[in-house]
């Protein structure tokens, strides 16, 4: 657990007998303790606590959690108090909180009638959000939110199976969708939505780090057009995706793995993307590790260093090379992958696995030592693999390439082990400035920022934004292809329905969104 907070001001003890109203009334310092069993109500957030006196709610035991589960019943009839249109878009909802820890709790099967609901669902300006040891299985996304300045981290976590079919294909549901702001996400296990995919991100600036990933159902991520950008800019939204294991499976657009589009055509706009140190293993030999999905001209820029990238040949795709660019260095790439811009690459047919662990490197791998010195390389990885899951360890060095580091031992980290103290920031580079400590355990890097689900070329019709028909072999853009065939990428409208009273506009606000 953490530790006891400095200046407590009561102790909550919640029961299956109480309802959603002693959640509610918990005030900065205050600690909610929530014995096992099962919920059956929705939770409404707005406290706003400040950073030396935080709202700690969590379970009284780890290992027996809590599920707030609500049926078969949708949502917005849920028991709660809050009434307005939008209550059933999250079973737990942050609307301007600031400073709530939320930890150890399980979330599961949070649907609404426009299967736009979400295990928990923050927005308005709330900040300094830690979701810590929390499972979000089985609902129609699994988190959603984000605004031009909140703010918040993802820890220690998983997000199962969440995703609803009967969602429109243009509006598509994810395990993770924010909207905006500073997100960082790490040491968590993300896998097999139902819909879309495992990260659908439009922050400002995201950090994405040491995590498990795989089977997303379309693709597995991207970096698409921040959802509350107003003026004429310019605006720039970056995402740093480090340490992190992609496994696909099947997924149904095989042509990319990371995309960054500019869905919005925001105008005055530069999109940025890392990928530093990840160990990927492609679904399809045209999966691209990252796609610059610029047809339409925005200016991206992408760096590719030190990844292991397995079955695919295509390391990354620009479309628009006047106004995109990719650099980076020493990645393991299959033999016969043409490195482009890529320098250093690190050929061969296997890049030397050992047998008794997932994707570690054996002694004589080409990838022990061969990594290149990286702004952002990764201090923590992973630890162990999709069975033993969210944990980590402080990675021993950044001289291997991939994910993982030969020389680094020890057991994983949990949530309520002594935390180490991490780097306390990144650098964005043309996405942004380095972002600051994120008010987490472990004293390790804040927010940044993400934000795009591009189009590609390839892939099979169906899995949302950026779900092109064009065969892999095409030299039409995705882009192009797109506007001829009028698949739009609509908008959600996620800032609340009829008549909502966190004055966040209404349903009929905007499109819906990818």
């Amino acid at each position: 657990m953490l530790a006891p907070l400095l200046f407590a001001a009561a102790v909550i003890n919640v029961t299956p007998q109480d309802t959603y109203a002693k959640i509610e009334a918990a005030q900065p310092g205050d600690e909610v303790i929530i014995a096992p069993g099962n919920y059956d109500f929705r939770v409404y957030l707005t406290q706003q606590a400040p950073a030396n006196n935080p709202i700690y709610i969590h379970a009284q035991d780890p290992s027996n959690p809590p599920v707030f589960d609500l049926g078969a019943q949708n949502v917005e009839d849920a028991p709660g108090s809050y009434t307005a249109g939008d209550r059933g878009r999250g079973c737990w909802q942050f609307s301007g909180a600031t400073n709530i820890t939320l930890e150890s709790i399980v979330i599961q099967n949070c649907h609404s009638s426009d299967y736009d609901s979400a295990g928990i669902r923050y927005y308005e300006t709330t900040t300094g959000l830690i979701i810590r040891d929390v499972l979000i299985k089985g609902s129609d996304n699994g988190l959603t939110g984000g605004s031009q300045d909140s703010e918040a981290t993802v820890e220690f976590s998983e997000f199962d199976s969440n995703g609803n079919t009967n969602a429109s294909q243009s509006s598509p549901t994810h395990n993770v969708y924010i909207y905006g702001g500073t997100f960082t996400m790490r040491w968590s296990y993300l896998h097999d939505p139902t819909q879309g995919q495992n990260f659908h991100i439009r922050a400002e600036q995201a950090l994405i780090e040491s995590n498990w990933i795989e089977h997303g159902k379309s693709y597995e991520g991207d970096l698409m057009t921040d959802d509350d950008f107003s003026g004429n800019g310019p605006f720039t939204q970056s995402m740093i995706f480090r340490g992190n294991v992609i496994v696909q499976g099947t997924p149904a657009n095989h042509s990319q793995i990371i995309a960054m589009y500019n869905d919005e055509g925001q105008a005055n706009l530069t999109m940025h993307l890392e990928a530093i140190n990840n160990t990927v293993i492609a679904a399809a030999t045209q999966g691209a590790l990252i796609h610059v999905s610029n047809a339409d001209g925005t200016t991206m820029s992408a760096i590719m260093s030190n990844n292991v990238l397995i079955t695919s040949t295509t390391a990354y795709l620009v479309e628009d090379t006047a106004h995109g660019t990719m650099t980076g260095a020493n990645n393991w790439l299959q033999t016969g992958t043409p490195p482009q811009a890529l320098t250093g690459s690190i050929f061969g047919s296997a890049p030397g696995f050992q047998t008794a662990l997932a994707y570690r490197l054996d002694t004589g791998s080409a990838c022990i030592g061969a990594a290149a010195a990286a702004q952002n390389e990764p201090d923590t990885e992973y630890y162990l693999d999709d069975k033993t899951t969210r944990e980590y360890r402080v990675r021993a060095s950044v001289k291997d390439v991939g994910a993982f580091e030969s020389t680094t031992t020890g057991p994983g980290i949990g949530p309520y082990d002594t935390q180490p103290p991490l780097d306390g920031g990144v650098n964005f580079g043309d996405g942004g400035t380095t972002s600051g400590d994120g008010g987490i355990a472990s004293g390790g890097d804040g927010g940044t920022t993400s934000g795009g689900d591009g189009g590609t070329t390839g892939g099979n019709s169906g899995g949302g934004c950026g779900c092109g028909v064009a065969s892999a072999s095409s030299n039409v853009s995705f882009g192009a292809l797109w506007i001829a065939l009028g698949l739009a990428c609509g908008r959600r409208a996620r800032r609340g329905s009829a008549a909502p009273q966190s004055g966040r506009g209404t349903s009929a606000a905007k499109p819906t969104t990818c």
